[in-house]
C-alpha cells in the first residue's frame, strides 16, 4: 500500500481519540452522577476524578501483561452484554409505559419544537422493547462457556463474569425498589403517587422551544 506507514500513523491515532472520548464521555457520567448523589464527592472532585483514572490505570496494566487478552476478552463478553441490554430494556419500558409515552412526546416537543412521528412513538412502545427482549433472551438460551481461541477460561472465571455482567442490571431494580420504600405513603397507590408528582409539576416545563433558542441557559427546571 502506497505511504502505509503514514496509514498506520493516521489509524493508531484514530484509535487513540476513540478510545479517549469513550473513556471522557463514560467517566463524565460516573463523575457527575455521583457528584450530584453525594456532597462528599462533588467537595473533593479532584481527588475522586484521580482515584478513578489511577483505578482506570489499575485495569489497563492487567491487559499490558502475557494475558491481557483474555482479561480484554472477559471485560468485552461479561462486562457489555447482559447489563447492557437490560439497563437498556428497563429504560425504554420506563419510558413507554411507565412515565407515559405521551408526556414523553411533550417533552420532546418542548424541546425540540416539533412533535416526533408515529415511527419513533412505534418504535419506542413496540419494536424497541420486543428487539431487546429478544435479545437478552437469545443471549441466555444460547450462552455458551467463554472460550478464547483454544483457550476455555474456568468454570470460576464464567461464575464471576455471570455475576458481573448482572450486577450492573441489579442496581436498577434494588435501587427502584429502595426508592419505594422510601417514598411518601401507606399503600402502594399513595406511594406511586407521590413519585409522579415531579412529573406533572407545571415548572417541569415552563420555558418555550422559542424561549430555549433565544436564550438557552433561561430555561430551567425549578
Amino acid at each position: 500500500m502506497p505511504w502505509a506507514p503514514g496509514w498506520s500513523v493516521l489509524f493508531f491515532l484514530m484509535l487513540i481519540t476513540l478510545g479517549l472520548d469513550s473513556s471522557f464521555g463514560g467517566s463524565e457520567a460516573i463523575i457527575t452522577a455521583l457528584s450530584d448523589e453525594f456532597p462528599l464527592i462533588k467537595r473533593n472532585r479532584e481527588i475522586f476524578i484521580a482515584c478513578l483514572f489511577s483505578f482506570y490505570m489499575l485495569i489497563g496494566f492487567g491487559m499490558c501483561t502475557n494475558g491481557g487478552i483474555l482479561i480484554m476478552e472477559w471485560l468485552i463478553v461479561y462486562g457489555t452484554t447482559w447489563g447492557l441490554l437490560i439497563a437498556v430494556f428497563c429504560e425504554v419500558m420506563v419510558v413507554a409505559y411507565i412515565y407515559g409515552i405521551k408526556q414523553f412526546v411533550r417533552d420532546l416537543k418542548e424541546m425540540l419544537g416539533f412533535e416526533p412521528g408515529l415511527y419513533w412513538k412505534v418504535c419506542w412502545m413496540l419494536l424497541a422493547p420486543l428487539f431487546l427482549l429478544m435479545m437478552i433472551l437469545s443471549s441466555f438460551i444460547h450462552y455458551q462457556p467463554l472460550k478464547y481461541q483454544d483457550y476455555a477460561f474456568s468454570p470460576l472465571a464464567n461464575t464471576v463474569g455471570i455475576f458481573f455482567a448482572l450486577s450492573a442490571a441489579s442496581a436498577i431494580p434494588i435501587v427502584g425498589i429502595f426508592k419505594c420504600f422510601q417514598a411518601k405513603g401507606n399503600t402502594v397507590a399513595e406511594k406511586h403517587h407521590g413519585m409522579e408528582y415531579i412529573a406533572k409539576r407545571k415548572s417541569w416545563n415552563h420555558g418555550s422551544f422559542e424561549d430555549a433558542r433565544a436564550e438557552p441557559y433561561s430555561v430551567l427546571i425549578d
